[in-house]
């Protein structure tokens, strides 16, 4: 399932958080694959993905699915570029999916990433023989059961997490880093000022109102 990121909260993009989450209940997986790093997911405990998949996590907290993270990047000199799609990292998920895959046999799996990564992972799947379905009514998978929309219950406190983990945290060590030039590392300045960690936790006052758009 394709998603938007932040765009989410933009009303003209006709597809908000509501119906991203009405989409998940609907579609009641078993288990679901998001894109977020599985490697800081451990090493900190903060999911490190776009919002949308904060806001994912914290539904399968509420509602007791199974999270897997199958996202990769790494910030290096000949790989790092921000905000980016490429080949091989879109390799690097394929190869997590599927690992992933061998441990929930007979399950129902929805993966959630971004419309960027949508079209590459189907095709790298079908190439493993996997089947195309095409199921009738797809609009009504993103519709509502009736209910107020409410945002998760830990999503703050998962957000601020991951704030502060871009702000302060990741950038710290990359400029920790002595394998990482300067010019990579000018991308990836410490908030000092608080400046990105303030802005991001305006999402906050969002999910604090149950509030879809900015």
């Amino acid at each position: 399932m394709g998603t938007f990121h932040t765009s989410h909260f933009d009303s003209m993009s006709n597809y908000s958080v509501e119906e991203m989450l009405n989409a998940i209940q609907n579609i009641d997986p078993d288990v679901i694959f998001i894109e977020a790093r599985e490697e800081y997911y451990k090493q900190f405990g903060v999911v490190d993905g776009p919002v949308d998949m904060c806001i994912t996590y914290c539904y399968c907290q509420d509602n007791s699915i199974p999270v897997e993270m199958i996202d990769y990047w790494k910030v290096t000199d000949d790989s790092y570029k921000q905000n980016t799609t490429t080949d091989d990292r879109d390799d690097h998920i394929h190869q997590n999916i599927m690992e992933k895959l061998k441990l929930y046999d007979d399950k129902k799996v929805l993966i959630v990433c971004g419309f960027g990564h949508l079209y590459p992972q189907m095709n790298r799947l079908l190439d493993e023989g996997l089947i195309k379905e095409n199921p009738t009514h797809i609009s009504r998978l993103f519709k509502s059961d009736g209910n107020k929309f409410e945002y998760p219950s830990s999503i703050c406190d998962v957000w601020e997490q991951r704030a502060f983990f871009y702000a302060h945290t990741y950038p710290e060590s990359i400029q920790a880093d002595e394998s990482i030039s300067d010019e990579v590392k000018s991308q990836w300045p410490v908030d000092k000022n608080n400046w990105f960690y303030d802005s991001q936790m305006e999402y906050c006052d969002l999910f604090k109102t149950d509030q879809l758009y900015r």
